[in-house]
């Protein structure tokens, strides 16, 4: 089995530090490091940017590595110090397209298919596709792989696979022939850095973008609602942020008064991200919309009672085993849920329960095993 894999939707930020914060790369990371434990990596050569070769040379030191690089690029980002990436161009000038035929591949994976990651070759492709959000917003264009026979498309959750059955209209044949494989979560929290604004407090934490589907607001709404009957502090964490939407957070929380009940922090290290989940009192995530919805699942695996909305796939991913608003867009609702779970959380043995539940259904082997039995049909 030869198999090429697409690396190249890797973040820039994440080559240069070295460290994975988006959940498409996360998800692919775990499958990848899935595939070294089985002893199967000698079956894949990843696809990655030029300026991204020095990480992967690190992290993943068991695969192959195919380097794609365009001379004229590479200069500009040296000439630029880096701040030309121009990677975007090796799939748009066909020099992506060409490594890969030159390979002898037997089949190609993509494990963040959207329109601007998806190149269309003479090999049989593998597409997971995580959510069509894109779609939604900006339309089809670039998204004909959908009904290309040549595409074997594998969605992380039936939310997102029936979305796409419905936006496209798909015949039955073509949505029979998509498979869901769930994102494996699989996460190490023994190192840990206290954040010592924190310590020994109380605290509510979500761990989501500043980004308007995140829904970040109806949670800072719902807060101030309860803050003369709670001791506990709102902690928001995220990797990525909407300055308009930041800003619009940050003079809510001025006018109410909450400079010393909220805390926004950004881009927090791994060690700090560990601490804060391990050690929350309770999780919320008032998000609308999810393609999979992974960090409601690492907060209930380290038994930490969970709050969520039903939106897209989050009941599912969760598989009902946390607690629920039914709108999402209610202040008051979420307000009244979590000053019950704040006086009344849920048991240990429950969360022991849930954690281990949640553990096996997304074991990383057992999900590498299913993407194996879907390379070997590809050939």
């Amino acid at each position: 089995m030869n198999i090429a894999i697409d690396c190249t939707f890797f973040g820039h930020a994440e080559a240069r530090s070295k460290k994975l914060s988006l959940s498409t790369s996360i998800f692919t990371a775990d499958i990848l490091d899935a595939f070294v434990k089985m002893g199967l990596s000698d079956n894949f050569t990843l696809f990655v940017n030029y300026n991204h070769a020095s990480f992967f040379q690190e992290r993943f030191p068991q695969y192959k590595l195919k380097i794609l690089k365009f001379f004229p690029l590479t200069l500009a980002n040296k000439i630029s110090d880096g701040r030309f990436k121009g990677t975007k161009y090796l799939k748009k000038l066909g020099i992506f397209k060409r490594a890969v035929k030159k390979g002898g591949f037997d089949s190609i994976w993509f494990p963040y298919c959207v329109d601007y990651t998806f190149v269309q070759t003479a090999l049989p492709a593998l597409c997971t596709i995580h959510d069509i959000y894109p779609v939604h917003r900006n339309g089809m264009s670039g998204w004909n792989f959908i009904k290309n026979q040549n595409c074997t498309l594998t969605t992380v959750s039936n939310y997102t696979k029936n979305d796409i059955i419905g936006t496209f209209g798909l015949d039955e044949a073509r949505a029979n022939s998509i498979t869901k494989i769930p994102n494996s979560i699989i996460f190490d929290v023994s190192k840990k850095q206290e954040r010592k604004e924190l310590s020994g407090k109380k605290y509510i934490l979500d761990l989501n973008a500043y980004i308007e589907k995140k829904n970040p607001l109806t949670l800072l709404k719902a807060f101030n609602l309860i803050k003369e009957k709670t001791n506990a502090t709102l902690v928001f964490c995220g990797g990525y942020k909407d300055e308009n939407l930041f800003a619009e957070m940050k003079n809510f929380i001025e006018e109410n008064s909450l400079f010393e009940r909220v805390l926004l922090l950004f881009r927090v290290t791994d060690e700090e991200r560990n601490w804060l989940l391990t050690n929350a009192t309770l999780f919320v995530t008032p998000s609308l919309f999810e393609g999979f919805g992974r960090t409601p699942v690492e907060a209930a695996i380290c038994k930490i009672p969970v709050i969520s909305t039903k939106e897209t796939s989050l009941f599912e991913a969760t598989l009902g085993l946390c607690n629920y608003v039914e709108n999402p867009k209610d202040e008051n609702e979420l307000a009244e849920l979590i000053l019950k779970k704040l006086g009344n959380p849920d048991s240990e043995e429950k969360l022991t329960e849930i954690a281990k539940i949640l553990t096996e259904n997304y074991e990383p082997e057992t999900l590498a095993k299913r993407y194996m039995e879907l390379f070997s049909k590809l050939r």
